[in-house]
């Protein structure tokens, strides 16, 4: 097992457990504008140290990513979410329902498949200024598609789209750290400078649409959505733009629309849940107008 893998795999109950903080603390910021939220979230020691913990976490992804393919790092970071939502549970002192722990394990099984039917070899990743601009220009526009949903809809959607729109942001940042990380190992230039900004400016984005998502009190949802696209976003700027390889055999292919179909099906599980109690412990205004404040 080389230690690229290693990395991915001991960052992922890291992110989980900073997950979990961060919706605890994020669910009691109910009143606060879409874009002010950190700023109330950085005076709260739980979310602090959530946050801490997750940069643990992301260190050794960013690791993983510097030195492994993008189609394989990525789905590793979701083998996290049965771990976030029963610490979350734990925080909340509540139980797990039967409907999030099906939902979370048909995530779970749906992107190990994925992990296990992806090729495991990769060449080094190249991004010239012009497929670097189209890759931003079209993941800025889904992403603020996303928002225009959120900021539309309630509930159940409005966490999805959030979510959303938090995966694409950070399959972007990984797809960038991926070019970035490989490049200043191997030399050091003025692209990976370029690059690792646009990676920071995605990262921050993809923080906010996802402390959004957590205090909408969804978390199994919001989190289970946001390893979805994370790695669904970074996979396919794998093989559209930095050219890694999907698999070339009917049956692989068929076990990849397979695990595609598993996966979504527990997300739509997680849709159909009932927040827990605490999310609507505070008065809020709709989600709909969050989405605007700043």
């Amino acid at each position: 097992m080389t230690f690229w893998l290693v990395a991915a795999v001991a960052g992922a109950p890291l992110v989980a457990l900073g997950a979990a903080l961060q919706q605890n603390a994020a669910v009691h910021c109910k009143n606060m504008g879409f874009l002010r939220l950190l700023t109330q979230l950085v005076r709260r020691p739980k979310w602090v140290l959530g946050s801490a913990t997750t940069l643990c976490g992301a260190v050794m992804h960013i690791i993983a990513l510097s030195n492994g393919p993008l189609t394989v790092v990525q789905p590793l970071g979701m083998s996290g979410l049965p771990i976030a939502v029963l610490i979350a549970a734990a925080i909340d002192r509540r139980r797990v329902s039967a409907g999030e722990m099906f939902g979370t394990f048909a995530v779970s099984a749906g992107l190990v498949s994925l992990l296990l039917l992806l090729p495991h070899e990769s060449s080094r990743p190249t991004l010239d200024g012009p497929s670097a601009a189209v890759l931003c220009g079209s993941a800025l526009a889904l992403i603020l598609g996303t928002a225009f949903m959120a900021r539309r809809s309630t509930g159940a959607v409005n966490a999805l789209f959030l979510a959303i729109g938090s995966g694409v942001a950070y399959g972007v940042f990984a797809a960038l750290t991926r070019v970035g990380g490989s490049s200043a190992i191997n030399e050091m230039s003025g692209t990976v400078i370029w690059v690792i900004g646009l990676a920071i400016v995605f990262c921050v984005m993809g923080l906010l649409f996802q402390q959004n998502a957590y205090r909408t009190g969804r978390f199994a949802l919001s989190y289970a959505t946001l390893l979805v696209a994370d790695p669904i976003t970074g996979a396919l700027i794998g093989v559209i733009v930095l050219n890694e390889q999907l698999p070339t055999s009917f049956l692989a292919n068929v076990g990849v629309l397979a695990a595609c179909a598993v996966t979504i099906s527990g997300v739509v599980v997680l849709t159909r849940l009932h927040p827990p109690h605490h999310a609507v412990a505070d008065p809020a205004p709709p989600p709909a107008r969050e989405l605007v404040g700043v």
